[in-house]
């Protein structure tokens, strides 16, 4: 893309208390998932994560529950 180009997409809000301790667990979980703080929420950007890897990206976030 171009600078200023913007590309569709969705962002799943995570529920968090603590947004940025719960984006670095993600970050170093296994899988890695990126996500951002935005609004003081965590956001995981849906056009980043390939459909394949759908069953890991739920795993990470319901790790963040348990």
């Amino acid at each position: 893309s171009l600078p200023g180009d913007t590309m569709p997409s969705v962002a799943l809000r995570v529920p968090s208390d603590a947004p940025s301790r719960d984006a670095r667990r993600l970050r170093m979980g296994e899988p890695p998932v990126v996500g951002r703080i935005e609004d003081e929420a965590l956001l995981v950007d849906l056009r980043s994560v390939d459909p394949g890897d759908d069953a890991g990206l739920l795993a990470a976030l319901r790790a963040l529950q348990g």
